[in-house]
């Protein structure tokens, strides 16, 4: 089956990594941390108990490297390092049975009220959902004084998520370079159309624009759009004019044509598009409108003379591009970002990243990350070892009650190992990174099929289109957590009643009170009228939660239809066929 076990290894695995950590541009969120000083560590809690005491000189092994750091504990509590037990298979446990990070934001506002956070929350949610982040919970606190912050329960995620994702403010603004040139002192600030103001120059570098005195680093208004004075070279003065602001962002363009990433010299180069609003494009109009191009003497290509766009996320400058000849004075309605890194990984990230803060819009406040810490599994370390008591313990009484019915091992035995193969197929359907061996099981599924058919055995309808679909839904993944539990225990109830519906259709007429009137092939096709009308009607109930369902209830429904599905289709008719042997000997 695709559930594959690792075997046990001494170590832990590193969650988060504080900024104030003289570990946070060495090590990273997902190494496995192994020794500390030469000491082995071997559980969270271990590590738990030892990082508290560490402060000087100190040793840690992590993927089996050894790294030194220097812990000043003069300046910083702890050496920043939060850790979670390693896994030890391949299903993707959520929150509530693997533990996650707990992320404290607070924001840099005082008196934030009610209506603020909910803003923010709502933003942040959105972030979360188009990054792709699984597992993730943001709750409102507050505390006795009234003050409030944001809590974010999350599964596996890192300094970089938390720093560049959740507490970014996520505040957008395009700026344009304007130059304007004087001449004897004299020169005109040029808006386009009738809109152009004098500019005069004064002394100690400033300038009067439109009766308006402005000297260096001073912000001013034309025409409802907001500049500010930079710098000036010889006769030019520069100026710096925003176009687009967050408000003006309308779509974020990601098809092929606006969107890609490709290599570029040692590293990879990507960008995407930005649709913005005809307010902002006017805007950018207005602030090229005058400007003289120039040609680039190493493409040949004309762009506008001394100036460009800058592309500005939280007052950081994340690109900077020449602005074509053809666009100036033009109402341009879709600027385009780029960026570059020095590998794919990275440059898809910061790409995904920037598209994520854009399509979210910024956050009425900015956020401050207070603390971070890893928080241990709700359902605690005994869990699994309680629901397999708990498994054991229910298929016991199945194996009584239906033999006390029936008077037949062979019939309750393969009811309760049934179930199990149940389990077994949906952990298998469900976890994570098995692509590979999914299309090993369909292939060889088809081979079998095809035999079959050459050769002109008898084939169950449902089992072969179970040994084809079943196999296509394995090379999906999705979080086990306790909603999702709760889908595999109603697929066992649903199980166990599918096949006590067979074993009573089949084996009823072995009674010498009950009069023989059907075959067993007829008894068997009778049970699974039923057990397709139940099934039918389950999974009809379940599709509208799942595709309107977000969190708990959608796992719930994913895993219930999944685990229906792998009943009618493989199960229900293996256990048919040991019912119809074990009536045939009777």
């Amino acid at each position: 089956m695709a559930v594959t076990f690792r075997p046990p290894a001494d170590g832990v695995e590193i969650a988060y990594i504080s900024d104030y950590s003289p570990a946070k541009d060495t090590l990273s969120q997902g190494m496995l941390l192994s020794a500390v000083n030469g000491q082995k560590i071997e559980n969270m809690d271990q590590w738990i108990e030892i990082a508290p005491t560490l402060s000087g000189p100190v040793q840690l092994t992590a993927d089996g490297k050894v790294y030194d750091f220097f812990v000043d504990r003069a300046n910083i509590s702890d050496i920043g390092i939060d850790v979670m037990n390693l896994d030890t298979t391949n299903l993707d446990f959520g929150l509530d049975i693997r533990g996650g990070t707990r992320v404290i934001l607070k924001p840099q506002m005082e008196n934030a009220t009610k209506d603020v956070i909910d803003q923010v929350m709502e933003t942040l949610k959105t972030r979360a959902n188009i990054y792709g982040l699984k597992e993730i919970n943001f709750y409102p606190v507050q505390t006795s004084t009234g003050e409030y912050f944001i809590q974010i329960e999350a599964a596996g995620v890192g300094r970089e998520i938390v720093n560049d994702l959740l507490s970014k403010q996520g505040k957008f603004e395009a700026k344009i370079i304007k130059p304007v040139e004087l001449t004897n002192g004299q020169g005109i600030f040029d808006l386009g159309g009738a809109e152009k103001y004098p500019v005069t120059e004064a002394e100690n570098d400033s300038i009067v624009v439109d009766d308006i005195k402005i000297s260096q680093g001073d912000k001013f208004t034309l025409d409802e759009i907001d500049f500010e004075y930079l710098n000036k070279t010889n006769n030019v003065y520069f100026f710096f004019g925003k176009a687009y602001d967050s408000k003006d962002i309308e779509l974020i363009l990601t098809d092929s044509q606006h969107s890609a990433i490709m290599p570029s010299g040692d590293g990879f180069r990507f960008y995407f598009t930005v649709s913005v609003s005809t307010q902002g494009a006017e805007r950018f109009a207005k602030i090229t409108s005058g400007i003289p191009s120039r040609m680039d003497m190493n493409s040949g290509d004309y762009y506008l003379k001394d100036s460009e766009i800058y592309l500005f996320l939280d007052e950081q400058v994340v690109s900077a591009l020449k602005i074509s000849s053809e666009l100036g004075g033009k109402v341009y309605t879709t600027p385009q970002i780029d960026g570059y890194r020095e590998t794919k990984e990275d440059a898809v990230a910061e790409k995904l990243r920037l598209q994520t803060i854009l399509r979210s819009g910024a956050l009425p406040v900015t956020m401050e990350t207070v603390s971070v810490s890893v928080i241990s599994p709700k359902l605690g370390e005994g869990f699994v070892v309680s629901a397999a008591y708990a498994g054991l313990l229910a298929a016991i009484m199945v194996v009584i009650v239906v033999f006390i019915r029936y008077r037949n091992f062979k019939v309750a035995i393969p009811m309760v190992l049934i179930s199990l193969s149940e389990v077994v197929i949906l952990l298998g359907i469900s976890a994570a990174n098995d692509t590979g061996i999914w299309m090993g099981v369909l292939l060889v599924n088809v081979v079998i099929i095809g035999l079959a058919w050459w050769k002109k055995e008898e084939m169950d309808t449902f089992t072969v289109i179970g040994a084809i679909l079943i196999p296509m839904m394995g090379m999906l993944s999705w979080t086990i957590d306790l909603p999702a539990i709760g889908g595999i225990i109603a697929a066992i109830g649903t199980g166990i009643d599918h096949m006590i519906v067979i074993a009573d259709e089949t084996l009823r007429g072995e009674k010498k009170e009950y009069k023989m009137i059907l075959g067993v092939k007829d008894k068997i096709k009778k049970a699974f009228f039923i057990i397709f009308g139940s099934a039918a009607t389950t999974i009809a109930a379940m599709i509208p939660l799942m595709s309107i369902g977000v969190g708990l209830i959608r796992s719930f429904a994913i895993t219930t239809i999944v685990g229906v599905l792998v009943g009618i289709l493989i199960t229900r008719p293996a256990y048919a066929k040991l019912v119809e042997m074990a009536a045939g000997k009777n």
